[in-house]
């Protein structure tokens, strides 16, 4: 499953990328009604590849809102296991049988992670490496998730995990639902959580959805969750 907005410059790659990885895979585009014509892209390799299918929304816009209408719809098909993977190639395809592998040996989430040893991240400034880095270790620490990526959307679900309810109860807007969702699985206390290495490289086309408000929200709202959970605790 890929959240998009405007990515239809990515689209036939991503498709190509992650059938080829993954044949028997049903692949879902939930689009938030992308002005570049996007979901159309997509319907027409529907036409032809019954593999393919759109989810068109019309609903709020955003990444949160688009992974938790997608994965709950999804998950309501019936389906053992769901990755999500971004739209722009940022992410490598080739990575999800080892993905599903994992699930299959009884993870309930697997994470693609740049930051366990074998992943990395490829043509990021220094400055964005560090961002990246100590807002990890800093959602890490103050939530207690016991994750190194917290912030990457390439993650692999088992399906009965979204059927339970937990990631339709979220609230975030933007990325930091990535966040949430971590820190709710971790709050159930029955979630197996594993990481295997990725490397992540940049976008070759479409713009990226990240922006410092983006940001901003995701730290404040870790910081108001860390000190929650803080006081709990005492």
């Amino acid at each position: 499953m890929s959240p998009t907005y405007n990515e239809r410059d990515n689209v036939d790659d991503f498709l190509q990328r992650v059938l080829a990885a993954v044949p028997s895979a049903d692949v879902f585009i939930v689009d938030d009604n992308s002005p570049d014509g996007t979901g159309d892209r997509v319907r027409e390799h529907g036409a032809t590849n019954p593999k393919v299918h759109l989810v068109a929304r019309r609903g709020p816009r955003g990444y949160a809102a688009a992974s938790r209408e997608g994965l709950t719809q999804i998950a309501a098909a019936g389906y053992d296991a769901i990755v999500t993977i971004d739209c722009d190639l940022s992410h490598d395809a080739r990575v999800i049988p080892t993905m599903l592998e994992r699930i299959a040996q009884g993870a309930d989430v697997v994470i693609g992670s740049r930051y366990v040893s074998g992943g990395g991240v490829s043509n990021w400034s220094l400055g964005r490496r560090l961002l990246s880095r100590c807002g990890n270790w800093y959602t890490a620490v103050m939530l207690g998730v016991g994750v190194r990526d917290c912030t990457t959307g390439f993650r692999a679900y088992r399906g009965d995990i979204i059927r339970a309810g937990t990631i339709a109860e979220t609230t975030s807007n933007g990325y930091a639902f990535l966040t949430e969702v971590l820190l709710r699985l971790r709050q159930r206390g029955d979630c197996r959580i594993v990481e295997v290495p990725i490397l992540y490289e940049n976008r070759v086309a479409g713009d990226s959805k990240m922006s410092k408000t983006i940001i901003s929200e995701s730290m404040l709202r870790v910081t108001g969750w860390g000190f929650e959970r803080i006081f709990r605790r005492r």
